[in-house]
């Protein structure tokens, strides 16, 4: 038989956790201190007095005592553990509603970007466009570039993968395809470039990514 000096040094060498010992509705009632915590003592006593593996040098008044003190302690833990989780539970649904609102927005301005594009090839002028969104025409002419270089930089950093390209680096690269921060496509072509050998490239794309360079610099 192994004896303990105290019922809290067999619990923390050798356990069960309170949990082991109480149903989900008990440890919501002991949360809540609708249950008392002696119900639960008494049924730690009861399996010291059952079992002849393990014993505790304490009487049983002391050691009552003692299981009510680390009863205690385990509700503290278990009451900091479900306010963690309900806290990240609550972080997991903002994530998810900002991607989905991201993705609505995203959605949103891509239609739109396709309508101007169509009401250009159907002959209309910027200022009619602008007059429709109710915007500045300069501000059409920056959402105008702004289709534009993303465009470019898609076309460019897609050049930039290869075979040979790392599976971090590629990864960085295709992240940047298709967003619609062009300082940040700017970025991560350029990054790009600095570590990719144009040596094998086509007549084609190396002019490409000249053009991408050079746009890229002016925006960063």
């Amino acid at each position: 038989m192994r004896t303990y000096a105290t019922v809290i040094d067999l619990l923390n060498h050798e356990g069960p956790g309170l949990q082991d010992y109480v149903t989900a509705d008990e440890l919501d009632q002991l949360l809540a201190g609708t249950l008392p915590h002696g119900l639960i003592a008494d049924r730690y006593l009861d399996d010291l007095d059952f079992t002849n593996l393990v014993a505790v040098e304490t009487d049983k008044t002391a050691t009552r005592a003692d299981l009510l003190t680390w009863i205690g302690w385990e509700l503290e833990v278990a009451a900091e553990q479900r306010a963690e989780d309900a806290a990240n539970d609550t972080l997991a649904q903002l994530r998810a509603h900002n991607a989905a609102q991201a993705r609505r927005e995203r959605l949103a301005l891509d239609s739109r970007d396709a309508l101007i594009a169509r009401a250009k090839e159907n002959g209309a002028t910027k200022d009619a466009i602008a007059r429709s969104l109710d915007i500045s025409r300069p501000t059409l002419d920056k959402w105008l570039q702004d289709q534009k270089d993303r465009a470019l930089f898609n076309d460019a950093i897609y050049t930039l993968v290869r075979r040979d390209t790392s599976k971090a680096d590629q990864e960085i690269l295709f992240q940047a395809l298709g967003i619609r921060d062009t300082s940040g496509q700017a970025s991560v072509f350029l990054a790009g470039l600095s570590i990719r050998t144009v040596d094998d490239l086509r007549e084609g794309e190396r002019k490409l990514l000249d053009q991408a360079e050079k746009r890229a610099r002016e925006l960063a």
